[in-house]
């Protein structure tokens, strides 16, 4: 397993700081408003990273090792994505999805990653493996089955739905589709729509 890839998962769950933060301490408006401004900071750091030099080369020489190939010239790191991803579902969905959603992305997501790379055996879609997305539940459901407010079984159909997307997304950042689709999964099971009619 690479030393690279297990620094760059370490910082991913790190990120679980943003939803724990956000649920015991943090209103919803007080979290959007922060969220807003760490993001677009980082956003800033990140233009700022493509278009000067001497920004590059720092960054690179300080985060280079757990940024890939793609990400160190004309495109938003991961990190970014994730900012991004927690900003927009603290302000669409309510306090408890919205956290069980950006846990799924922080946690699940690390270690379906971590988990495939280490026993996946089963190939399901390019490097994804079947072990990896087993993972992403698992630890997805053992992570949050403590936070009231969303039934289990929408946490499951949550988790199995973030686990998809891990697999078959393409051109949009997972650390932007996990949360957003997963959260609107759940919240629509969380507040069906009622029809007028019989």
């Amino acid at each position: 397993m690479q030393t690279d890839e297990i620094g760059r998962k370490a910082i991913h769950y790190t990120s679980s700081l943003i939803p724990l933060l956000y649920y015991f301490f943090f209103e919803r408006r007080q979290a959007v408003v922060i969220m807003i401004i760490l993001t677009g900071l980082i956003t800033l750091g990140e233009v700022l990273r493509m278009r000067l030099p001497l920004c590059r080369q720092l960054y690179l020489k300080i985060f280079g090792r757990y940024i890939r190939t793609h990400e160190q010239e004309n495109s938003l790191t991961g990190a970014t994505f994730v900012f991004w991803g927690g900003l927009l579902t603290i302000w669409f969905f309510p306090k408890e999805i919205a956290t069980v959603a950006l846990l799924f992305l922080t946690v699940g997501d690390s270690t379906a990653c971590l988990v495939g790379m280490w026993i996946g055996r089963i190939k399901l879609v390019q490097s994804r493996t079947l072990e990896g997305a087993l993972a992403f539940v698992a630890a997805s459901l053992l992570l949050t089955w403590w936070i009231p407010g969303v039934a289990f079984w929408v946490k499951v159909v949550g988790a199995v739905t973030g686990s998809l997307v891990e697999l078959v997304h393409r051109r949009v950042d997972d650390n932007l589709l996990i949360p957003l689709i997963s959260g609107m999964v759940m919240y629509v099971l969380t507040n069906p729509v009622t029809f007028p009619f019989k």
